[in-house]
């Protein structure tokens, strides 16, 4: 009985050493985050610098060229100037999805918080990132997206805030292929939300 104490110690560290590994080699899950808020998180900042309008300045694009902040940003840009994607960081927002770069603000040829915020956290996570971003202007945080804790009607675009995640999460692996095998995880939420 003595002698055979040993294997079965030797198959328990075997079969814990193989789990170990199957467990190190499970892709580790992409981070969610999800943007919400109502005008600001939408995102008014302009992409294209218009020379006209205080002599271009003010837009994403005079600062990646303009020589006092052009060694901050350009991480945003290649050799020739064209915008970089980020492909360890994606986002949908609203329906619209992709890898992140400039042009996910209200509309296409506009930023938000999610350009700055996407290079910060896919700096800081070796696993892939995904943003979800909800935003529409001109909302209340007392009617709009009053939630069932403060009583009273529940807003409809905190309704919508949750159905349009839980569809984003739902829709993850298909949308984004890459995600194929991977857990999601939500590691964040942050709110902007303007006047």
């Amino acid at each position: 009985m003595i002698r055979t104490l040993p294997i079965f110690v030797l198959l328990a560290v075997l079969f814990g050493a193989n789990r170990a590994s199957v467990r190190a080699a499970d892709p580790k899950p992409v981070k969610v985050f999800l943007l919400a808020g109502q005008s600001n998180m939408q995102g008014h900042g302009k992409v294209k610098a218009e020379p006209r309008r205080n002599g271009g300045k003010g837009s994403l694009e005079w600062l990646v060229k303009d020589s006092g902040t052009a060694a901050r940003f350009k991480h945003l840009v290649d050799k020739n100037g064209k915008w970089l994607p980020r492909k360890d960081v994606q986002i949908w927002y609203l329906g619209r999805k992709g890898d992140l770069r400039p042009g996910y603000g209200f509309r296409e040829g506009f930023i938000g918080p999610e350009l700055g915020f996407g290079h910060v956290v896919g700096n800081a996570f070796d696993e892939p990132v995904l943003l979800i971003k909800l935003a529409w202007g001109g909302k209340s945080l007392a009617k709009d997206f009053r939630p069932p804790s403060s009583g009273g009607d529940v807003g409809p675009y905190y309704k919508q805030l949750l159905s349009l995640t839980r569809e984003a999460l739902r829709d993850a692996k298909k949308d984004f292929p890459q995600y194929a095998g991977r857990k999601l995880e939500l590691a964040g939420f942050g709110w902007h939300h303007g006047w």
